[in-house]
């Protein structure tokens, strides 16, 4: 028997889903974006503990700048961060691999040390977010066409081919669902005619 390997039928199911309302947030009142937490719960939930990872491979510092408010000195700074996403299927091998970069300064804060902490967080959240996007609608994807919370993908050749490993018969799992259906009611029949008054 050959050894099994890449994403199953449900989990590219799972990716072709619309991004989840629930977990898009916005930004300044009009950005829309996944919050890193849930892009971290949704790869978990795809492919599950160990199977995918992600490794910050460069991050720069730019430039930093402070300035005086109400007699107190506030601060930003800037930070570019290079984030790898690695996806392995359930038996650990290695399926695809992406990256995503951004560079982005922080709000001011009064903390000289907490501004470039922020600048650092925000950075390296936004490049995972853009890494991620390769896999398409359920992890923002559909987010970059103007916000859109609807699937852009909406399907693949690799669920419509019958060469494919992933390929679904649509017919065929109608079929089976109908079957299941009516060995359900069947079962129900028989019962209620057990249990009609004689």
């Amino acid at each position: 028997m050959a050894e099994k390997s890449g994403l199953t039928k449900k989990q590219i199911g799972r990716l072709l889903k619309a991004i989840d309302p629930n977990h898009v947030d916005k930004k300044q009142g009009k950005l829309t974006y996944m919050a890193q937490h849930e892009v971290r719960a949704e790869l978990t939930r795809i492919f599950g503990y160990g199977n995918w990872d992600a490794q910050t491979e460069e991050m720069a510092f730019l430039w930093e700048s402070s300035q005086e408010k109400d007699g107190k000195e506030y601060w930003r700074a800037c930070y570019m961060a290079r984030v790898r996403v690695n996806i392995r299927d359930y038996w650990g091998n290695p399926v695809a691999s992406f990256v995503g970069a951004h560079a982005e300064a922080n709000s001011i804060l009064p903390d000289r040390g907490e501004a470039h902490a922020m600048a650092v967080t925000s950075v390296e959240s936004y490049a995972l977010r853009r890494a991620v996007i390769s896999l398409g609608d359920r992890l923002g994807l559909g987010l970059y066409d103007k916000g859109s919370t609807q699937a852009l993908v909406k399907g693949t050749l690799q669920t419509a081919d019958p060469e494919s490993p992933q390929y679904i018969d649509e017919e065929k799992v109608k079929s089976e669902a109908e079957a299941r259906a009516n060995r359900l009611q069947a079962a129900v029949n028989v019962k209620d005619e057990t249990n009609a008054p004689g």
